[in-house]
């Protein structure tokens, strides 16, 4: 089974992305970055070399504006990996053959029949662009009643509950080392046409104890960072994993993978589907009396939040959906067969250079 994260966000500041940081230059062998159009068969171009390599142990990076298309594959064993560096996520050599190097599939389309149609790809690349501003502008009336919301219940005492609870995680889970641990920064989560898609396949495969919290409220951050800071301080590896609302600033999932041992968020829209080792509910800090104060304005933001991302699924499908005949426009005109012996050629290449 492979790991699998998003390292990219449609978030209210736009499209936020962890691309340039997935990996550390210095111990691959090798990172290809392929260059190519839509529908240029970049994701079947990873997945076949891919399957070249069943068994393996393998990171994949999944599209976060469509769950079925990889972005991104890495594997450790040999060093190498491949990621997509077109837009929004683009990415060009920092060590040109050194250490990266750039694989352009566009020598597989037809430039001149894909000339013909211009009016059709710039009328379709438009639309896309007005329907991203306008996802852009509804995920940050989203964040902002979510920011409400976390306000309302905000409490001394409850920040002091959920503060105490932490440190007796970090007692029992964390040991104490030398400092200087790794930190990854990641996407567990992510805004699709389906409401969120969050992989839950991932926290299985890396970790055999899991905590859940229960979180209706955004409370996450204030348990999962001194978690996260105490592990790196005990010099361990740490896979933090953002909320797709807020990728930058605020922490939804954490992974410690050499302690097999995982933090989850989960809320009754986005429910843990496994049974986790504890579970603790985040809402049960709260006291009554300031959930009482505050209930029919919390009914209200909630209510208006779900209505505003359904709004954003609808328009997350329709982008998926414009893409796909923007994909269509350019499946004609793309020598598929010729990519796939590429995609062949490429990992014989692998085994010759990196598989010993």
């Amino acid at each position: 089974m492979d790991a699998q994260f998003y390292l990219g966000a449609n978030a209210p500041q736009g499209f936020v992305s962890y691309y340039s940081k997935w990996l550390d230059l210095s111990r691959l062998n090798r990172l290809y970055i392929i260059k190519g159009t839509p529908g240029n068969g970049k994701s079947g171009f990873m997945k076949r070399i891919a399957s070249k390599f069943e068994g393996q142990n393998r990171e994949v990076i999944i599209c976060s504006g469509d769950t079925k298309s990889w972005d991104g594959v890495y594997f450790p064993k040999l060093g190498v990996a491949f990621v997509d560096g077109t837009p929004p996520h683009v990415m060009e050599p920092k060590y040109p053959l050194a250490i990266d190097t750039l694989l352009p599939l566009t020598h597989f389309a037809d430039d001149a029949a894909l000339s013909r149609e211009r009016k059709s790809i710039m009328a379709a690349q438009d639309s896309m662009r007005e329907d991203y501003t306008r996802l852009y502008r509804v995920l940050g009336a989203v964040k902002n009643l979510q920011d409400e919301q976390k306000a309302l219940v905000n409490d001394p005492a409850a920040l002091e509950t959920l503060r105490r609870r932490t440190r007796g995680i970090i007692r029992r889970e964390i040991k104490k080392g030398t400092g200087n641990g790794i930190l990854r920064k990641r996407l567990l989560s992510a805004f699709s046409p389906d409401g969120t898609a969050t992989l839950w396949s991932t926290v299985s495969l890396l970790a055999d104890r899991v905590y859940e919290l229960q979180d209706t409220y955004r409370q996450a951050h204030t348990v999962l960072m001194p978690i996260c800071t105490a592990a790196l301080d005990a010099g361990m590896e740490v896979i933090a994993c953002y909320d797709p609302c807020a990728p930058t600033v605020r922490l939804a999932h954490l992974i410690l993978p050499e302690a097999r041992l995982a933090f989850v968020s989960a809320s009754p829209k986005d429910p843990y589907p496994a049974e986790p080792y504890r579970r603790i509910r985040l809402d049960a800090a709260i006291p009554s009396q300031v959930l009482k104060g505050c209930r029919l304005r919390l009914r209200f933001l909630k209510k208006t939040e779900s209505a505003l991302l359904e709004d954003v699924s609808g328009l997350l499908t329709g982008i998926v959906l414009q893409h796909r005949e923007l994909e269509n426009i350019y499946n004609p005109h793309i020598d598929f067969t010729g990519i796939r012996a590429f995609a062949d050629a490429y990992a014989e290449k692998i085994l010759t250079d990196w598989g010993k």
